[in-house]
């Protein structure tokens, strides 16, 4: 009769439910390996609040990473503006009313990209920009060696 590891079927089983449960009520803190969560892969959602203003873009400078799908939730602080960023087809018309306006696009490449007011809003127009700012995307951690036991 040897000695039972934690992990033997059922006896394993009904001991990690009991940490689990004994760690939710207080009464035993969780391990590492019991909290550990995979951390996130793939492309995020960076979001991103705007203003339109004679003569600039505040935030000036947007950035994010390749593939992220951005958000843009832009007002106008005084009159008609638009948002433009030719490079990745993006255009919206902001109007006056402060009403916001949402505009959603995938960052598909790296780069730097001007964004300009594409609606005439007086005589600074055109030094009106801004830039979105696309980082290459990291590469992928490789997978971790598989050990047997």
């Amino acid at each position: 009769m040897g000695t039972r590891c934690l992990w033997d079927r059922a006896t394993g089983r009904l001991m990690l439910v009991a940490l689990c449960l004994a760690a939710a009520l207080g009464g035993v803190a969780p391990t590492a390996e019991l909290r550990a969560q995979p951390e996130p892969t793939g492309p995020s959602v960076k979001t991103f609040e705007v203003t339109a203003s004679r003569f600039k873009f505040e935030p000036a400078v947007l950035e994010v990473t390749k593939g992220d799908t951005v958000v843009l939730t832009v007002r106008s602080a005084d009159t008609i503006h638009g948002l433009t960023i030719k490079a990745l087809g993006v255009k919206v018309i902001v109007p006056k009313t402060h009403e916001p306006v949402e505009v959603r696009f995938e960052a598909a490449r790296a780069g730097t990209f001007e964004i300009a007011c594409s609606e005439y809003c007086g005589s600074g127009h055109r030094r009106m920009k801004g830039q979105l700012v696309v980082a290459p995307a990291a590469p992928a951690a490789p997978a971790a060696p598989k050990t047997t036991r």
